[in-house]
Protein backbone atom coordinates (compact mmCIF):
# COMPACT_ATOMS: atom_id res chain seq x y z
CA UNK A 1 0.00 0.00 0.00
CA UNK A 2 2.89 2.58 0.68
CA UNK A 3 4.55 1.90 -2.63
CA UNK A 4 0.97 2.93 -4.67
CA UNK A 5 0.18 5.59 -2.28
CA UNK A 6 4.25 6.75 -3.39
CA UNK A 7 3.55 5.65 -6.78
CA UNK A 8 0.13 8.52 -7.08
CA UNK A 9 2.22 11.50 -4.56
CA UNK A 10 5.67 11.85 -6.31
CA UNK A 11 3.81 12.26 -9.83
CA UNK A 12 1.46 15.17 -8.41
CA UNK A 13 4.17 16.56 -6.71
CA UNK A 14 6.41 16.84 -9.81
CA UNK A 15 3.32 18.34 -12.28
CA UNK A 16 2.72 20.92 -9.37
CA UNK A 17 6.51 22.03 -9.39
CA UNK A 18 6.82 22.15 -13.07
CA UNK A 19 3.61 24.20 -13.08
CA UNK A 20 5.20 26.65 -10.96
CA UNK A 21 2.02 26.05 -8.55
CA UNK A 22 5.02 26.01 -5.40
CA UNK A 23 6.22 28.97 -4.43
CA UNK A 24 9.77 29.49 -4.25
CA UNK A 25 12.04 31.74 -2.53
CA UNK A 26 12.92 35.41 -4.55
CA UNK A 27 16.18 37.18 -3.89
CA UNK A 28 16.33 40.74 -5.21
CA UNK A 29 19.25 41.79 -6.97
CA UNK A 30 20.02 45.10 -4.68
CA UNK A 31 23.89 46.58 -4.17
CA UNK A 32 23.20 46.70 -0.23
CA UNK A 33 26.82 47.40 0.74
CA UNK A 34 27.05 50.72 -1.37
CA UNK A 35 23.77 51.49 -0.17
CA UNK A 36 24.55 51.23 3.82
CA UNK A 37 27.60 52.89 2.88
CA UNK A 38 26.01 55.93 1.37
CA UNK A 39 23.69 56.33 3.62
CA UNK A 40 26.05 56.18 6.09
CA UNK A 41 28.10 59.28 4.44
CA UNK A 42 24.52 61.16 4.56
CA UNK A 43 23.95 60.41 7.77
CA UNK A 44 27.38 61.62 8.97
CA UNK A 45 27.27 65.13 7.04
CA UNK A 46 23.97 65.79 9.05
CA UNK A 47 22.53 68.17 6.32
CA UNK A 48 19.03 68.88 7.92
CA UNK A 49 17.96 71.52 5.43
CA UNK A 50 17.63 71.13 1.69
CA UNK A 51 15.78 71.45 -0.99
CA UNK A 52 15.74 69.59 -4.25
CA UNK A 53 13.96 68.16 -7.42
CA UNK A 54 12.26 64.91 -7.24
CA UNK A 55 10.04 62.95 -10.31
CA UNK A 56 8.08 59.70 -9.65
CA UNK A 57 7.64 58.35 -12.97
CA UNK A 58 5.01 55.50 -13.16
CA UNK A 59 1.33 54.08 -12.66
CA UNK A 60 1.21 57.32 -10.88
CA UNK A 61 3.68 60.31 -11.26
CA UNK A 62 4.84 63.39 -9.55
CA UNK A 63 7.12 66.25 -10.55
CA UNK A 64 8.39 69.34 -8.30
CA UNK A 65 10.34 70.70 -5.67
CA UNK A 66 10.44 69.76 -1.90
CA UNK A 67 11.90 71.66 0.70
CA UNK A 68 13.12 69.99 3.97
CA UNK A 69 13.84 71.96 7.25
CA UNK A 70 15.60 70.45 10.25
CA UNK A 71 15.25 67.09 8.90
CA UNK A 72 11.69 67.16 8.32
CA UNK A 73 9.38 67.51 5.00
CA UNK A 74 7.71 71.11 4.97
CA UNK A 75 6.79 71.64 1.06
CA UNK A 76 6.13 70.33 -2.16
CA UNK A 77 6.11 72.72 -5.13
CA UNK A 78 4.76 70.34 -8.12
CA UNK A 79 5.25 71.43 -11.34
CA UNK A 80 2.17 73.19 -13.24
CA UNK A 81 -0.23 70.59 -13.71
CA UNK A 82 0.73 68.18 -10.70
CA UNK A 83 -1.04 66.83 -7.91
CA UNK A 84 1.14 67.76 -4.95
CA UNK A 85 3.49 64.61 -3.30
CA UNK A 86 0.44 62.65 -1.21
CA UNK A 87 1.05 59.14 -3.03
CA UNK A 88 4.55 59.87 -3.02
CA UNK A 89 5.39 61.31 0.81
CA UNK A 90 7.56 58.30 1.50
CA UNK A 91 10.13 59.79 -0.58
CA UNK A 92 9.53 63.62 1.01
CA UNK A 93 12.86 63.79 2.80
CA UNK A 94 16.36 62.34 2.27
CA UNK A 95 15.99 59.50 5.31
CA UNK A 96 12.65 58.68 3.98
CA UNK A 97 14.24 57.74 0.53
CA UNK A 98 16.81 55.96 1.72
CA UNK A 99 13.57 54.05 4.43
CA UNK A 100 11.65 53.40 1.60
CA UNK A 101 14.46 52.12 -0.65
CA UNK A 102 15.78 49.50 2.31
CA UNK A 103 11.49 48.63 3.03
CA UNK A 104 10.86 47.45 -0.58
CA UNK A 105 14.44 45.28 -0.42
CA UNK A 106 13.00 43.55 2.97
CA UNK A 107 10.00 43.28 1.74
CA UNK A 108 10.31 40.87 -1.12
CA UNK A 109 13.48 39.61 -0.50
CA UNK A 110 14.12 35.85 0.82
CA UNK A 111 10.16 36.20 0.61
CA UNK A 112 8.03 32.90 -1.11
CA UNK A 113 6.73 33.87 -4.58
CA UNK A 114 4.87 32.03 -6.87
CA UNK A 115 4.81 32.70 -10.57
CA UNK A 116 1.36 34.33 -10.26
CA UNK A 117 2.60 36.92 -8.17
CA UNK A 118 4.01 40.51 -9.10
CA UNK A 119 7.35 40.83 -6.92
CA UNK A 120 10.74 42.86 -7.02
CA UNK A 121 13.55 40.79 -8.76
CA UNK A 122 15.97 44.07 -8.64
CA UNK A 123 16.46 47.83 -7.15
CA UNK A 124 18.60 49.98 -8.88
CA UNK A 125 19.90 53.01 -7.17
CA UNK A 126 22.52 55.75 -8.37
CA UNK A 127 24.08 58.14 -5.95
CA UNK A 128 25.29 61.51 -5.72
CA UNK A 129 28.98 61.13 -4.69
CA UNK A 130 29.22 64.73 -3.07
CA UNK A 131 26.33 64.28 -0.99
CA UNK A 132 25.92 61.09 -0.71
CA UNK A 133 22.37 60.79 -1.78
CA UNK A 134 20.22 58.69 -4.00
CA UNK A 135 19.82 59.98 -7.62
CA UNK A 136 17.82 57.71 -9.47
CA UNK A 137 15.89 54.87 -8.21
CA UNK A 138 14.57 52.21 -10.16
CA UNK A 139 12.38 48.98 -9.04
CA UNK A 140 12.18 46.44 -12.21
CA UNK A 141 10.29 43.23 -11.31
CA UNK A 142 8.41 39.94 -12.52
CA UNK A 143 4.96 40.33 -13.52
CA UNK A 144 2.84 37.02 -14.03
CA UNK A 145 1.64 36.45 -17.86
CA UNK A 146 -2.03 36.97 -17.01
CA UNK A 147 -1.54 40.15 -15.51
CA UNK A 148 -1.03 43.28 -18.03
CA UNK A 149 1.06 45.80 -16.40
CA UNK A 150 1.76 49.18 -18.19
CA UNK A 151 4.45 51.12 -16.47
CA UNK A 152 7.54 51.44 -14.07
CA UNK A 153 8.44 52.67 -10.93
CA UNK A 154 10.99 55.00 -11.47
CA UNK A 155 12.27 57.67 -9.07
CA UNK A 156 14.73 60.89 -9.59
CA UNK A 157 16.13 63.24 -7.39
CA UNK A 158 18.10 66.68 -8.59
CA UNK A 159 19.01 70.06 -8.00
CA UNK A 160 20.16 69.11 -4.38
CA UNK A 161 20.58 72.26 -2.66
CA UNK A 162 21.69 72.41 0.98
CA UNK A 163 19.99 76.03 2.22
CA UNK A 164 21.77 75.99 5.49
CA UNK A 165 25.96 76.33 5.05
CA UNK A 166 25.99 75.37 9.42
CA UNK A 167 25.21 71.78 8.25
CA UNK A 168 28.40 69.38 8.94
CA UNK A 169 30.90 69.38 6.16
CA UNK A 170 30.52 66.81 3.73
CA UNK A 171 31.55 68.53 0.44
CA UNK A 172 33.78 65.79 -0.46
Amino acid sequence: MKCRSASVLVPLLLAAGSCDLLPRTVYVEFDRETFDRERAAWREAGVKDYEYRFSAIGFSYYYGTIRVEDGVFVEDVPDAGHDGIGFFEEYSTIDRVFDAIEKMFLRFDGTKQSKRDMYYTKIIVEYDRINHIPTSIAYRYYCPPNLAVDGTFDYRIGNFKRLNQSDKAGLD
